[in-house]
This record gives structure tokens, C-alpha cells and sequence, in this order.
């Protein structure tokens, strides 16, 4: 196998890995959905990078729309730095079978990382930059100047690529770590504690950008190439390590979280179980490391966001209020591995199980819209209540629906599989049944509207009783779903060992 045909024959290999995976042939009413809503984020895009002059100008009125969107630009890479650090995952070959095969190493490490260009995280800015340069830049400058300003931010994409791609595949974890955390915090504590000397850097960089200058270029693409050889570096190390074998050293039961849950009187064995679930499947542990973002995502959102009624985001308080458990109490009977098998055929107290996942999730929750509200009293004092009785609603009614709705999904999850993008156990039942969560809430707001208060206070008192309402008749919807269990299981169970 020469070196020459090896990118040849490795795409061939993937093509084939695509076409024959189970979501292939997904139902095609999903697949349209989803390309759907791809297209809509790429017109809210679009419609945001034409509007953003308006409101750079109006933000900063003695600057040029190009000179004050420069300034903020350095902000906008390093939140696109953090994005990619919780969400971007590198593209993983499955080359075990390859290695005992005469197949230069630099080759397959070499084709590994040209994939990971093809990535939507470099290109998906670029809806909101090029309607935003061709208004600034393209019309009121040059032609020069507009692809100029394209190209500087392609490469503060590509340092960024290059710096998540070096931190997932350096075998090295300690050395890797401090260097990010010590990036990340350096460019933290610039602009957070010196915004001005930030902004003006930001802003001098831009403007070299649309001037030519050719270190304004050299210097990105140099970190570029010097991250890509270490990361090249990087993946030849850890071929056998890394390349989907999904290993790990550490005992099981090490962690202090571990630990601490398992010393929780009467749940914690259950506790300790669900965070070890959660923590090996990558999908589940991607999300949980990405929902503390929502502590300072959603008061910084309601701060800037404009309007001032609660109902204009009543969708999305839906998606945030019940913390990590709403996104995954979707799938909470998807078990992963062989873990049905253990619950569906042992003598287990299923009501004991299912009240401490309850307990579980509703902590998680707690842990979450405590320091939420406190940042929301600063941001947006007007959304604290309809936020904490939105809270009790989804910890209440929605867990409840998902929970006892949940047994009907009896998808096996592979704990392996990537974070993002991953469709694995999506059906058009789940769909729906998430479509009904997060509508059921226009029954309430029909309510809410005949109260004779304001609009926020009564969101709150509807949608906080009848949370609680659940909350506190826990015990019988608990029980009602563990019986329901018991039904279902044999039916579930050999749904299951037919996948």
C-alpha cells in the first residue's frame, strides 16, 4: 500500500462506514427536519451579520461600523474558542486494523487532520461575516478589502482549530491542559480586566487585515502549521490509545464525585450508578460539560436580548429551566451497553430506582438555576420570577411526562459514539413527544392571561403551582412509571437484543 493511495483508500473505507451505519436510513421526515433547521440557523445568520452595523453604530456612534465590529472581534474568537473546546470533537479514523499493516504513520496521521478541516466549525461564521463585510467593507471600501477581512478571519478560525485539534489528540494531558487553561485564562483576564488596551488590539489587528499588512497574516498561519506538526506529532504517539478504542485507565469509583454519591444514605449507590452511565457515554458527558455555559449564557442572552415581556422567550425557558435533566431525561430508558439487560432482568425495586434518578436529575437542576437566578436578578430583574416558576414546572410536569413517556424508548445508546451531531436514538415519537414538553406550555400562558396580574408574575404562578403540585405528588407519577416498567420491560427488552 503506497503512500500515495492510502488518503484513496481511507476515504473509500469511510464512504463505506457511512453507508452502512444504522442512521443511514433514518426516517426521511427527519433528515428533512434537520436540514430545515440547519438552514433557518444559517438565516438567522445572515439576517444578523445585515443588521449588525445598524447596532455597532448605535453601541459605538464615533466609530466606522468596520473599525467598531474590529474592536469586538478578538471577543468573538475567543467565545468561539470556548465553543469549540465544549462542542468540537476531531475527526476520528478507526486505523487499529491499519497499524499492523505496512502504512506510513505520518500518512494516516496526515489524512486524519486534513479531515478535520472539513469541519462546519470553520466555515459557520462566515453567514454572519460576509453579509456584514459586504456592507461595511465590500461597497463603501474595496473589493481588496472585503476578502482581505475574509481571510484574517479564516485564519483566527484555523489558530482556534489548531489549538482544540493539538488539546484532543496531545497524549500529554497534564502538559496540554496548562497550556490551554493558561490561553484561555490570559486572554480572560485581558479582557475582562483591561477591555480597552483588549479592544484597541482587536481593533488594530483589523485593521490590519483590510491594510495587507503581511504579519497580520504570517503570524496565524505560522501558529497554524506549528500546532498542526504537534498535533501530527501528537496522533502518531497515541495511534493505539486514542484511534476509537475508547480506554480509559482510571478505576472505576475513583472519582471524588463517585465517592461522595456513594456515601448519600439509600440513593447513593443508584447516584453513583447514573453518574458512571452519564460520564462514560459521550454524548451524555458532552452535554453535561456543556449545560454550565446556560448559568452564564441565559442572563447574559436576557441583558442584551431586546423586549421586555417574559412570553417572548417562554421556549427557551422551557429548554433551561429544568437544567441537564430536560435534554437527557429524553432518553432515560436508552440504555447503553448491556445495562437494560441488568435492570430489565433482575429483581430490582424499580420504584426505588426511578425516585432516585428523579432525585438525581432535580439536584442537577438545583445546582444549576440557584446561580442562574442570582446572575438573571442583575441581568434582567423582571425574568427572575418567570424563570423560577418555569424551573418548577419542567422539574415537575415535563420530568414527570418524560419519565413516564420514557419507557416507550427502548433505543440502545452507544456509549462511544460522538456528542455532536450524534442522531443515535432519535425517532419520530421522541420528536413529537419533546414537541408536546415544550407546547404544553401554551395551555398555562392561555391561563396566565386571564390572571389580573402582569404578565410576568402570573407565567410564575401558573406555571410554579402546577410544578409543584407534581413535585409534591411525586411519589404516585413515580410509582405509575415503575409499574408501567414493569409492563413493558420483557417487550422492551427483546426490542433491545434484536439491535
Amino acid at each position: 500500500m503506497t503512500s500515495y493511495n492510502i488518503p484513496k483508500i481511507l476515504l473509500q473505507h469511510g464512504w463505506l462506514s457511512f453507508r452502512r451505519a444504522h442512521y443511514f436510513d433514518r426516517s426521511m421526515g427527519v433528515k428533512v427536519l434537520m436540514v430545515f433547521v440547519g438552514f433557518i440557523f444559517i438565516w438567522y445568520l445572515a439576517m444578523a451579520g445585515a443588521l449588525l452595523p445598524r447596532l455597532l453604530v448605535h453601541v459605538f456612534p464615533d466609530k466606522e461600523p468596520h473599525h467598531a465590529f474590529f474592536s469586538i472581534l478578538l471577543y468573538l474568537y475567543a467565545a468561539d474558542l470556548v465553543t469549540r473546546f465544549f462542542v468540537q470533537s476531531p475527526p476520528k479514523q478507526l486505523i487499529v486494523s491499519y497499524l499492523p499493516l505496512p502504512v506510513s504513520r505520518h500518512s494516516l496521521a496526515g489524512f486524519i487532520l486534513l479531515r478535520g478541516w472539513f469541519s462546519i466549525f470553520n466555515i459557520y461564521l462566515f453567514p454572519l461575516l460576509i453579509p456584514l463585510f459586504m456592507r461595511t467593507l465590500l461597497f463603501p471600501l474595496s473589493a481588496g478589502a472585503f476578502w482581505l477581512a475574509l481571510l484574517g478571519c479564516f485564519l483566527l478560525g484555523a489558530v482556534n482549530h489548531g489549538l482544540i485539534t493539538w488539546f484532543k489528540t496531545w497524549p500529554g494531558k497534564q502538559a496540554r491542559i496548562a497550556a490551554l487553561v493558561l490561553f484561555i485564562a490570559g486572554a480572560g483576564v485581558a479582557g475582562g480586566l483591561y477591555p480597552s488596551a483588549f479592544m484597541s488590539l482587536s481593533e488594530q489587528l483589523g485593521r490590519a487585515f483590510i491594510a495587507g499588512n503581511p504579519w497580520a497574516f504570517m503570524l496565524p498561519l505560522a501558529a497554524v502549521i506549528f500546532l498542526q506538526s504537534l498535533s501530527k506529532k501528537g496522533l502518531i504517539q497515541s495511534f493505539y490509545d486514542w484511534a476509537g478504542s475508547g480506554h480509559t485507565s482510571a478505576p472505576a469509583g475513583s472519582s471524588r464525585i463517585e465517592k461522595f454519591f456513594a456515601r448519600v444514605p439509600v440513593f447513593g449507590p443508584y447516584w453513583e450508578l447514573e453518574w458512571k452511565l452519564i460520564m462514560r457515554n459521550k454524548r451524555a458527558s458532552g452535554g453535561i460539560k456543556q449545560w454550565p455555559l446556560a448559568i452564564i449564557g441565559i442572563p447574559l442572552f436576557l441583558y442584551f436580548a431586546p423586549g421586555e415581556s417574559s412570553s417572548q422567550y417562554i421556549y427557551l425557558l422551557v429548554m433551561v429551566a429544568g437544567g441537564y435533566g430536560f435534554y437527557h431525561l429524553q432518553y432515560a430508558f436508552s440504555w447503553e451497553s448491556r445495562f437494560f439487560d441488568l435492570i430489565a432482568s433482575r429483581d430490582t425495586n424499580m420504584y426505588r430506582f426511578i425516585r432516585a434518578k428523579y432525585y438525581f436529575y432535580a439536584l442537577l437542576a438545583v445546582l444549576q438555576i440557584v446561580p442562574m437566578l442570582i446572575l438573571i436578578g442583575f441581568a434582567a430583574p423582571n425574568m427572575v420570577l418567570p424563570m423560577a416558576g418555569m424551573s418548577l414546572y419542567v422539574t415537575g410536569v415535563i420530568f414527570a411526562f418524560l419519565f413516564y413517556t420514557g419507557i416507550n424508548n427502548s433505543t440502545r445508546i452507544d456509549p462511544n459514539k460522538r456528542a455532536s451531531f450524534n442522531f443515535e436514538g432519535t425517532s419520530g415519537t421522541l420528536f413529537m413527544t419533546i414537541l408536546a414538553a415544550m407546547f404544553s406550555v401554551i395551555f398555562l400562558m392561555i391561563i396566565a392571561f386571564f390572571l389580573p396580574f402582569g404578565m410576568e408574575k402570573s407565567i410564575a404562578l401558573v406555571t410554579g403551582v402546577s410544578g409543584l403540585a407534581f413535585i409534591l405528588l411525586h411519589p404516585k407519577w413515580l410509582r405509575a412509571t415503575a409499574r408501567k416498567f414493569e409492563r413493558k420491560k420483557y417487550h422492551n427488552l427483546n426490542k433491545y437484543r434484536e439491535k
